[in-house]
């Protein structure tokens, strides 16, 4: 009798074992990129962020604790940011069967020009490739669809099983957003060729996706000197701006300073939200209002 329990149990344990299913354990750099992995991979996958909410990935630097964790994981996902270069170094050295996944390989960039003062602001030069380029790609529809692919390709190569789930996820993500690009771009077409004021140049490929500009008041990471700022001014003014989009990651105090001087406002944009799609359509429908002004 006690064999037969005996046996009972371990068929019972060896189910259950069998049965539980152990999610690919995945590590991506900033919150949006979350958004896509969890679309793609579903129960499948259990994604981790580095950069969290309110952190600037321009200044960031892991703690060992993350670190430890990053290197357990199956798949990190990256996106060419520039604080992600030295990292690549170092787990690449404790953690050499890390995969690290580049999913905006295949994104085509627009560059970061700088100007005859050697400060920053992007645009759309694509000439030159050894030009700095935009970071900032995951602020655009047709952008996303291409990660989402890379994403579903490599789930799908790193877990085999669940291939067809990756590949019914990657077709839901991809309506969506490809329905929020045909919605943002009947919301914004009027004002094509219009430009909308920000304090950081994050959101170039928001503007090229909608045939809009971007004017940032700060460049190359520093606030402007007091000539850029009364250019800048001339400039808000004379196209009657009345709106300084400001990301909660950055000090505003610049483009209050601009917005005090055109009788404007300053309004947050947040370019790090983690629901990544849900903040397109905020941004769509806050840069609308203020192009309407």
């Amino acid at each position: 009798m006690k064999k037969i329990l005996l046996l009972l149990l371990i068929s019972l344990c060896f189910l259950a074992g069998s049965s539980s299913y152990a999610a690919v354990e995945v590590f991506v750099s900033i919150p949006p990129q979350k958004w896509l992995v969890d679309k793609v991979g579903g129960e499948q996958v259990t994604s981790r962020v580095l950069v969290g909410e309110g952190q600037d990935p321009h200044t960031f630097s892991p703690t060992p604790r993350q670190m430890a964790a990053l290197s357990r994981a199956k798949i990190w996902f990256i996106m060419e940011m520039e604080f992600e270069e030295q990292l690549v170094k170092k787990v690449k050295q404790v953690a050499p069967d890390l995969q690290i996944i580049d999913i905006a390989h295949h994104v085509q960039k627009i560059s970061a020009v700088e100007d005859e003062h050697g400060e920053e602001h992007h645009g759309h030069d694509d000439h030159n490739d050894h030009e700095a380029k935009d970071p900032h790609v995951w602020l655009s529809p047709p952008n996303l669809m291409i990660m989402a692919e890379e994403i579903s390709e490599t789930l799908a190569q790193v877990d085999t099983a669940n291939r067809s789930v990756y590949s019914a996820n990657l077709a839901d993500v991809k309506a969506e957003l490809l329905l929020l690009h045909k919605e943002n771009s009947k919301k914004l077409a009027p004002y094509s060729g219009n430009s909308f004021y920000v304090f950081h140049p994050s959101f170039g490929y928001f503007a090229s996706a909608y045939g809009l500009k971007q004017e940032a008041v700060e460049t190359g990471g520093k606030s402007p000197g007091p000539r850029q700022l009364s250019k800048l001014i001339a400039q808000a003014r004379a196209e009657k701006v009345k709106v300084i989009f400001v990301q909660p990651q950055f000090d505003p105090k610049s483009a209050r300073a601009v917005a005090a001087a055109i009788g404007g406002e300053v309004v947050p944009l947040n370019a790090l939200a983690a629901d990544v799609a849900g903040n397109l359509k905020i941004m769509a429908t806050k840069i609308e209002a203020a192009l309407a002004k």
